[in-house]
């Protein structure tokens, strides 16, 4: 009779502290989900303190911790992005999404080896069809560090085209359309961190470039778009802040010119929307 009730007392430990951790892990995931709201509007601040609470409640949440890194690249702070990364791998060296972070953190810093190694584990874990595995390809050619994958492209193109000229000018056009999209990439995270004037110069240049991707230059010119307007609206509210300051210090001359410098860009952000 002890027996039986001290395996009652037991079972009914066992499932209460199992119900008391799926809780968690289900709060944990709300949470990860407020976080991630937060991050795709600019908010950093409150993503980071909803991704903070998820991991307090499940320690080995590897996904949050792999959008922490996500989260501290865009906010500039590379060593909490790089701990991050590397904390997602501790827990789960097998997923995949942050082989492709650390890759594109490597190549942006220009540490080709490092994105070299983790583009290769990521092609190297894809299955044929998977997306990401063809980026990972893409990439890998750019870079010229996987031997084999370049010579099986080629291989593989030379048996397509045929013809030694029209090879030659597709390896061209592939060429430069992985430039561009590099240069698209390094764009984007420099609008992330609201550096729009960088951002904008490496749109420029990349839709500069020769090569037949409508839908990519369909999204160069959007985000270029995107980021002249925020370096408008950037411009603007600096310039009136200069004015405000002028009219204070009573150097009226100079808080017109920054007024005019305000109003010049809010008409031209005016025109540009209508």
């Amino acid at each position: 009779m002890r027996y039986i009730l001290a395996l009652l007392i037991l079972t009914i430990s066992l499932t209460a502290y199992c119900q008391g951790s799926k809780d968690l892990q289900n709060q944990a995931r709300t949470y990860r989900e407020e976080g991630y709201k937060l991050q795709s509007v600019g908010n950093y601040e409150g993503a980071l303190s909803y991704y903070s609470k998820a991991v307090e409640l499940d320690a080995r949440y590897y996904e949050v911790y792999n959008d922490l890194g996500v989260l501290y690249e865009s906010m500039g702070n590379e060593d909490m992005a790089v701990q991050m990364y590397n904390k997602t791998l501790d827990i789960n060296k097998d997923y995949l999404p942050v082989y492709t972070n650390l890759a594109f953190y490597y190549e942006r810093k220009g540490d080709i080896q490092q994105a070299s190694k983790w583009w290769t584990k990521r092609f190297e874990a894809g299955r044929p069809g998977d997306y990401w595995q063809e980026v990972a390809k893409q990439h890998l050619l750019a870079l010229g560090t996987y031997p084999e994958l370049k010579r099986e492209a080629l291989e593989k193109k030379a048996l397509e085209l045929s013809k030694e000229v029209v090879y030659k000018r597709e390896q061209a056009r592939l060429k430069v359309l992985e430039e561009a999209r590099l240069h698209f990439d390094m764009a984007a995270g420099l609008f992330n961190k609201s550096d729009f004037p960088a951002a904008i110069r490496e749109l420029e240049f990349a839709d500069s470039l020769d090569y037949n991707d409508n839908q990519l230059r369909k999204n160069i010119r959007e985000m270029e778009a995107k980021a002249k307007k925020s370096h408008a609206k950037t411009q603007a509210l600096a310039a009136a802040q200069s004015a405000v300051a002028y009219i204070n210090a009573e150097d009226y001359l100079s808080a017109g010119e920054k007024l005019k410098a305000a109003l010049a860009a809010v008409l031209q952000m005016s025109a540009d929307k209508n």
